[in-house]
């Protein structure tokens, strides 16, 4: 980054009032972006799916933001491997399907052939001091964590250990490597990734933006209603496994390592689950024994956000295009024995996000056309936007690093 690149975004950061919506120009300056680009989405771990996507040898799916794309893939080993999408010889894409299965990966252009692992293992008519060992495909860290896929595009991610160590119970209780993907759905949002993240992050607008949302979760209600109700809540659930709680997350996480959190919040009413009317969708997760009318709240790196109901689980992830536009893809889990069409019903199942994703995609543009007025002014954060101005204290140091 140029000098006065960096000064600049040093200046803005400095200028950035605590308590307040980011300045316009957070949401619209192209150096910014590519800052973020920079210092956020190339330097953490990225969700990018999960293991029952490619259950054999061969089997791939792509992950991609902005300019980049990954393939993700399970080796012949039976690995789950990572490689960017973009052959050696002259940059062409390799994999142009977002899924499939292949014995190799052969590039379309010039039909130079890697194998799962990456490694190059034929290119035609080349120079006799040419190296295939030389030449392979540019590797992507990978971890697994409860069978979940993240990526990281660094040669030097955060750690996760400590996140490993503290959630790893709760993976194995709601049974996250053994679950299956029922339903992906992507809402592409002609806006600027930070509102779509900053909409996530607070329950501010639910009770007016969402009723069907706030007919079922108890945080839509005002701060010391969701309170009173989180206290009843976790008094009545002493000593059950999944009322651990982590915040180590945003500006909380310790040097070094990515950040998470993980809590769990009650329900509404006799709800114990969410869908139209609160009621049960699918089977049980993992080891679960019988409902509690909770839901847990996991958030691990800063872009990848999941919501644990005791028969299903919501995957969120945001994702730039470019500095106006975004992606926001949805994933629906359910337990790996589950069988559709006889134990859950997709309709039932995906109802109450996508309803509510639609809802956010609109509430999101209408945002961004505010944002983009000669008019528009940093406004002050309600009590309801705490965690909001946790997310805005992380991405303004994450700017400057």
């Amino acid at each position: 980054m140029a000098l006065n690149q960096s000064n600049k975004i040093k200046q803005l950061v400095a200028e950035q009032k605590q308590g307040f919506s980011l300045a316009q120009t957070f949401y619209k300056d192209i150096d910014i972006y590519a800052t973020e680009i920079s210092n956020i989405f190339l330097k953490h771990w990225l969700f990018a799916g999960h293991v029952s996507q490619i259950p054999i040898a061969g089997d791939y799916f792509t992950f991609e933001f902005d300019t980049e794309s990954v393939i993700v893939l399970r080796t012949t080993a039976g690995e789950i491997k990572a490689h960017i999408n973009v052959c050696r010889h002259r940059g062409s894409k390799i994999c142009l399907e977002q899924s499939g299965t292949q014995k190799s990966l052969t590039c379309p252009y010039h039909a130079w052939n890697y194998n799962l692992d990456g490694e190059l293992i034929s290119a035609r008519n080349m120079p006799n001091d040419f190296e295939l060992s030389d030449n392979g495909l540019h590797k992507v860290n990978v971890e697994l964590l409860g069978g979940l896929i993240f990526v990281c595009l660094s040669e030097n991610p955060p750690s996760v250990a400590s996140l490993r160590q503290d959630l790893n119970s709760t993976f194995e209780l709601f049974g996250m490597h053994s679950m299956k993907l029922a339903e992906k759905k992507s809402y592409r949002i002609p806006a600027n990734w930070k509102l779509a993240v900053e909409n996530y992050q607070e329950c501010y607008h639910c009770a007016p933006s969402h009723q069907e949302f706030a007919q079922v979760h108890a945080m839509a209600k005002p701060p010391k209603m969701f309170q009173k109700a989180k206290e009843n809540f976790s008094q009545a659930n002493q000593g059950n496994p999944k009322f651990t709680e982590f915040n180590r997350y945003f500006d909380l996480a310790e040097e070094g390592q990515e950040g998470y959190q993980y809590d769990r919040n009650p329900l509404l009413r006799n709800a114990l689950s969410g869908s139209l009317g609160g009621k049960t969708v699918a089977p049980l997760l993992g080891t679960l024994q019988g409902y509690d009318g909770g839901a847990s709240e996991l958030m691990i790196g800063p872009l990848s956000y999941f919501l644990i109901y005791d028969d299903h689980m919501i995957g969120y992830r945001f994702l730039p295009i470019s500095a106006d536009e975004c992606i926001c893809d949805v994933f629906w889990f359910v337990n790996e024995s589950a069988v559709q069409g006889k134990d859950y019903q997709l309709e039932q199942l995906t109802w109450l996000w996508d309803v509510t994703t639609q809802a956010d995609k609109t509430i999101i543009r209408n945002n961004q056309k505010g944002v983009d007025s000669r008019f528009y002014q940093s406004g002050r954060l309600s009590e309801m936007e705490r965690f909001q101005q946790s997310f805005l204290n992380w991405y303004l140091q994450a700017l400057v690093k």
